[in-house]
Parts: C-alpha cells; structure tokens; sequence
C-alpha cells in the first residue's frame, strides 16, 4: 500500500514512529545534501543552532509569528523582496513547504513542542467558533443553555419589536419603563454576548439562576431591584413547550405556575408586581391592550389553564417548593415513585439542625445532624434499587429548597443519580454549576459580573 509523502520531504523533523508509519519520506541524504544541512544548521551568533520553524521566521517578532499563524499565512521566506520575488517562490520549497497555505505541524500539543504558537491559535479558534455561534441564537440557546425555547418566546421578542418601532427603543427596552426586565435568553436575542469575554460552560448556565432556581426554571423576566422573577418551568429538559412560573426569592423558595406561555407572565406582572403610580397607569393600560390585541391576532390563549391542569394530574408530590414533582409513575403498580421515610414536618425539623453548622469548624455536629437524616437517604436509595427514582429526586429537591449550603455536597449525588435515572442529565449538569457557585441576592447578570458566591 502506497503512502502518502510527507509534506516537509527530507527535512522532516518528526521523531513520532506513528508519523514515520504514516507517510513516506524520501532515502537517505546524499554526502553533499548532509553537508548542505550541517551548514544549514551550524550554530548562531548567538552560539545556538537554529532549527527550520526559527530560521523560517528569522527576523519576525513573536507577535508576528503568532500574527501569521492566526490568518493561517505561509511565515515570511528567508529570501528578500525584488521584483522576481514570485517566480522565485515558484522554483523553490523552503524546508519540505511548496507555496501554500500554511499548516500547523501535526504533532500532539502535549509534547509541549510549539506551545507558544498552538495556544494562540486555539484562543483564536475559539473565539472563532463562538463569534459563529453568536450568529445563530437559537442554537447559542441550545448550547450554552442546554434548552430550546417554546414558540411564545419568539412569538414575544417579535411583538417587542414592533412596539419598539413605535417607542423608537430597542425590542429589550419595551418593558423598562414598566419596571420590567428582559434576560436570560433574551440577552442573546438582543446581541449582549457578541464581542464579550468568553466565560466557561457553567457560568452561562448559571445566568440570572436565582438561589432558589431549581433546574427545572429558567428565568426571562425580572423586576427591576426585586427578587420577583418569571421564567419558563420544564419537568424535562427536551419539553421546550412549558409552563410559565415565577418566585420572589425575598421570600423564599415557593414558585407558583401562572399561566402556559410568557404573555402571561407580562399579563401577571401587570397585574400582581408592577409598581403603579398616577404617572405610568395610562401606560399600562395601553401595554395590556396591545398584549390582548396582538396575542388574539396571532392566536395566542392568555390566562389559559389546560396546560396547568393538566400538570397536576401527573404531579406525584408537592416537593418544598410547591411547584411539584413529575417524574414517569405507573399508577397501577405503583412503580416510579414512593413517599420519603418522614413526612416535611419532619424533615425540615431534621434540616433545622443544619443550620449555620460551619462543616470545616464544626464536623462533629454536622455528624451529629446527619445520623437522622442518614436514614432517610437510605431509604431514598432503596428506592432507586426498586426503580422508584421519584423518591430520592424529591429528597434531593427539598434539601435544595431548604437553602443550607453546608447541605451541597449531601443533595449533589442525590441529584445525580435520580436526574440520571430519569434521563434528564442537562439538569445534572445545571445542578452541578448551580451548586459549585450558589449565588444570593439579585445581582446575577453573567454580562455584568456582579454574582458573588
């Protein structure tokens, strides 16, 4: 089987044996093309011998070089410029290269061999990668999000646009005056991450997650200077066509469904949160009828509760915060799910010894607090044997809504496994991000980095 030559011909410097069996390279070296090499390669005036990639750039500065290998050039030829400069080019091959596009070598950037070039060049992929990204915001959703959107939330950035045409504003501004705020996804909608530093995975889904936010939530409304925040409310990460529910983190960690698109969300808003006064209240008269006539024209149902209903028959346990548990339940044979060991009443009693324990200062009542506790694990996770994965999803969601931080790394394997169990791992990874970094308060714009663990 005939292999393909090797690009840098006689002068390749590999030493990889994968690379030797890979390509062919042409025979030995005749006396005179080793004298030719040994001169090419007598040592500097600087006492150092110069090796082809360094004699290739002799005379650029590093900043060039990393320059050129960003806009994927050929390095400059050892050779000066005149007018014959490309015929040159064309009769020569500068160290195994014919006139062409420049390449990275290819050997592993473990080795460490290049590191000054290979990191560059990957910073300027990336951002590459996530300039492209940018362009398409249904898919930088999907990506740094780890969920798609339901139709209203499209359905609402349009409505927004239009009435920003009239208000000569921006779409994300239409609701500022009324003490409302566009985030989240909506961030993206509006073009806030393009030319911004690029953060790591965890950071995007951690944006405007709010103390109590459960995976399941994903907030894309709040009140200006308030916890009160609305969001989309899915029990499985793929179901992009879900509820809307909102929280007020000032008061703790209950969520309460309010209607099947984020229409009512503003509806809800206008109605329960916004801050009337003599001078705004002709402006939110005017805004619910543009709401009720733009939603009618497009067909759009406010305040219907089919939706809701509908949830409620296939919750299997309230949880803490209210919103409910639904998980797959085979009513029948009574398989999905089962109660805890102990009721709420007795578990938040069993939480209470939590609380305020410093785990690094105070390990022997922490240990104390978890010998109650410990027994309710292990029944959760004898359910989850039975294939009640229901049962430890729920404990785990309580420990979360009862806010202890000193509880993290007891709810985290909890998550993990009844999130693996049920097929939903974008919430593992959500939880996993959440947890790591549990911000308080209501300053959580990833934009403007004010979150302090």
């Amino acid at each position: 089987m005939n292999k393909p030559e090797c690009k840098y011909g006689a002068d390749c410097y590999q030493k990889n044996p994968a690379h030797k069996e890979k390509y062919a390279h042409p025979p030995e070296t005749t006396k005179n093309d080793i004298k030719t090499e040994e001169k090419a390669n007598e040592p500097s005036e600087e006492g150092s011998s110069t090796s082809p990639h360094k004699r290739l750039w002799k005379g650029c500065t590093t900043a060039e070089q990393l320059e050129d290998l960003k806009r994927c050039k050929r390095p400059p030829t050892p050779e000066k410029d005149d007018n014959n400069i490309e015929e040159e080019d064309a009769k020569h091959e500068y160290h195994g290269m014919t006139r062409q596009r420049y390449r990275l070598p290819e050997v592993p950037v473990d080795v460490g061999m290049m590191s000054d070039l290979y990191d560059p060049q990957i910073e300027y992929s990336k951002r590459a990668e996530y300039k492209e990204l940018c362009e398409d915001p249904k898919n930088f959703i999907k990506h740094k999000f780890l969920v798609s959107m339901a139709p209203c939330f499209d359905s609402l950035w349009e409505f927004c646009t239009e009435e920003a045409g009239k208000a000569n504003c921006k779409p994300e501004s239409v609701f500022d005056s009324l003490g409302l705020r566009m985030v989240g996804p909506f961030d993206v909608l509006a073009g806030k991450f393009k030319n911004v530093t690029i953060h790591e995975p965890g950071d995007y889904l951690r944006h405007w997650r709010f103390y109590y936010d459960p995976p399941e939530f994903q907030t894309v409304l709040v009140k200006k200077g308030s916890g009160v925040h609305y969001g989309y409310w899915r029990d499985e990460p793929d179901n992009a066509d879900g509820l809307v529910a909102f929280n007020d983190v000032n008061k703790g960690c209950e969520f309460k469904m309010i209607g099947g698109n984020v229409f009512d969300a503003i509806v809800h808003y206008l109605d329960e949160h916004v801050s009337a006064t003599p001078f705004n209240k002709k402006q939110i008269t005017s805004m619910k009828k543009s709401l009720e006539e733009w939603t009618t024209a497009k067909g759009i149902p406010l305040k219907a509760t089919e939706k809701i209903k509908s949830r409620n028959k296939l919750i299997v346990c309230k949880t803490f915060h209210k919103a409910g548990l639904v998980v797959p339940f085979d009513r029948k044979q009574e398989l999905g799910y089962r109660p805890l060991l102990e009721s709420d009443a007795n578990l938040r009693k069993m939480l209470s010894k939590f609380n305020n324990i410093d785990f690094y200062k105070d390990k022997s009542k922490f240990q104390d607090a978890m010998r109650d506790l410990q027994a309710v694990i292990t029944a959760a996770n004898l359910a989850v044997d039975e294939c009640d994965f229901g049962t430890i999803l729920e404990l785990a969601m309580d420990l979360f809504c009862y806010g202890e931080k000193n509880l993290h790394e007891v709810m985290k394997p909890l998550f993990f496994t009844g999130y693996s169990m049920l097929k939903r791992p974008q919430y593992i990874a959500i939880i996993k991000s959440h947890l790591d970094n549990r911000c308080e308060g209501i300053d959580l714009d990833l934009l403007m980095k004010n979150c302090q663990p």
